[in-house]
């Protein structure tokens, strides 16, 4: 087993977990030989926007979910017969993260997958009975699920008895931006790699943007220097960049991430709209350098904007931030980033400067007491 899998799980391990009402399947963690089977499942397609994805994990799941999760805990089923056959799996890892403005520690619920060959057989309710059984009663878990994914919504997002209690909290967005118009205001901004004598004023300003936005993770960004944190796979400190205005003081920061090596978004059918207009959309793409829609059965080319921060009112500063970001992507040999922003984010409406494709997706928490607990 891979050694740094192998620590990842080292103290994640406990007893199998059986329900009566599922006799014949049990929960038990994830190992590092479960690997290939938990990319199979993860792969599974979700429908969006006039096209069906899959997101995938290559080479290693195991691997990728760390940039996912400060402590993967990943829960997968099995049968009593075939205990190294996977059937089932759900991620329930901890994020630490500020909470109305606190340290905090939340459990997503993520890659929720089931065998469509054992689909009928309880599997689904095995895992919900695990929740119940071993989480402590006031758990709070997070979720996001894409606004045209029917059937995980059917699961997370209506009331059912056995199923913890779904609470809307807000609606994002996922814009993959392939043309930025320049702001007015771009040359009143000065932008700089991070670098090691800059990482305390970068943790600094990090930790002040807990005030504006909830659910912010807990950077610390000391951990770029080696290149080899789990957490910051595949990014080094000279993809993130410090914004500072005419004061000379940080007013923003973001990075470029590059996922493709671990994690891929890979398109496996076009609708029949989308199948027409496509060569005369790549045509114009094409000419104006802009993302590219690829062939079927093909990843789509882009980057992650990483925690793209400023404070939520200095939109002349966002605009700025997308605009430097759409400028760099070409010395990655890319032509589109993507940035998720909640609905209510007032930095939203510069994203009509942009050229975008926009997934729509749902934030929900779910709890099995009857009372909602307010997260801000």
């Amino acid at each position: 087993m891979n050694a740094e899998i192998s620590n990842a799980l080292e103290g994640n391990v406990e007893k199998i977990y059986r329900s009566k009402r599922v006799p014949h399947f049990y929960v038990r963690a994830a190992t590092g030989e479960d690997d290939v089977q938990l990319r199979t499942l993860i792969s599974e397609n979700m429908p969006s926007n006039g096209m069906v994805l899959s997101f995938e994990r290559n080479p290693s799941y195991l691997h990728a979910t760390h940039t996912q999760y400060n402590r993967p805990d990943i829960r997968v089923v099995v049968p009593e017969n075939q205990p190294d056959k996977v059937v089932g799996m759900m991620n329930l890892g901890w994020k630490y993260c500020f909470i109305n403005g606190k340290p905090d520690v939340l459990r997503y619920v993520s890659d929720l997958r089931l065998d469509r060959d054992y689909r009928g057989q309880k599997i689904l309710r095995l895992l919900m009975d695990y929740l119940q059984d071993k989480l402590p009663a006031d758990s709070l878990l997070e979720s996001i699920v894409l606004e045209g994914n029917a059937p995980a919504r059917q699961i997370l997002h209506e009331k059912r008895k056995g199923f913890p209690v779904p609470y809307h909290y807000d609606d994002i967005q996922t814009f993959m931006v392939s043309q930025m118009k320049k702001p007015q205001t771009y040359e009143q901004y000065r932008f700089e790699c991070l670098s090691p004598e800059k990482i305390a004023a970068a943790n600094a300003f990090a930790d002040a943007m807990k005030a504006h936005y909830n659910f912010l993770p807990n950077y610390d960004f000391s951990n770029l220097i080696t290149g080899h944190h789990p957490f910051w796979r595949g990014l080094k400190l000279d993809d993130f960049h410090l914004i500072y205005n005419l004061e000379n003081q940080i007013v923003g920061i973001y990075g470029l991430w590059d996922q493709k090596p671990f994690k891929q978004t890979r398109v496996v059918h076009y609708s029949w709209p989308l199948t027409l207009a496509k060569p005369f959309y790549n045509l114009y793409a094409q000419f104006q350098g802009a993302l590219l829609l690829p062939k079927k059965d093909h990843a789509i080319d882009y980057l992650v904007l990483h925690s793209a921060l400023c404070h939520p009112q200095h939109t002349q500063v966002f605009g700025s931030l997308l605009y430097h970001a759409k400028s760099q992507i070409k010395y990655y040999r890319k032509y589109a980033f993507c940035i998720t922003l909640a609905k209510n984010d007032p930095r939203i409406k510069l994203m009509d400067n942009t050229r975008s494709h926009v997934i729509h997706a749902i934030h929900a928490f779910h709890s099995f007491r009857s009372e909602e607990r307010r997260v801000g």
